[in-house]
């Protein structure tokens, strides 16, 4: 299995793949629980599924894809989530990823995933850096 497949068979069973994330993050590193205080699990486990859709565009990284990074960079750095959180982030959700696979993970889909998310990464950092990157709409 490849970086590709693999989001494809997450975004296939995203309510079990992603069950508990939030969770297992809280249980694992409990200062970020107020981060997402008065925020519906929800509705962040969606916008996490979307940032892995993002995440697909990889390695191309469309330029919508790097758009929505980069704004939800933006948001993140608004909402005070510290950089360093980051990190832990991607462990905790490799972790659940890989519990999610079961006997289909292995160290080289684990690699892809971690360069990935670290090039995710990457993009909304440069939303915390220049918040104008992100174009205005039109009028």
């Amino acid at each position: 299995m490849n970086l590709q497949e693999s989001i494809d068979r997450i975004l296939a069973n995203e309510s079990v793949a992603l069950e508990g994330f939030y969770d297992r993050l809280f249980q694992k590193h409990p200062e970020y629980r107020a981060l997402f205080e008065g925020k519906s699990l929800s509705a962040q486990t969606a916008m996490l599924t979307m940032a892995l859709v993002a995440v697909k565009q990889a390695p191309e990284l469309r330029p919508a894809a790097s758009l929505y990074l980069r704004a939800l960079g933006v948001k993140h750095k608004k909402a005070n989530v510290p950089t360093e959180a980051y990190q832990n982030f991607v462990g905790v959700l490799l972790e659940q990823i890989g519990e999610f696979h079961g006997p289909d993970w292995n160290h080289a889909l684990a690699e892809q995933w971690r360069d990935a998310l670290l090039r995710a990464s990457g993009l909304m950092f440069q939303g915390y850096e220049t918040p104008d990157v992100i174009p205005k709409p039109a009028t």
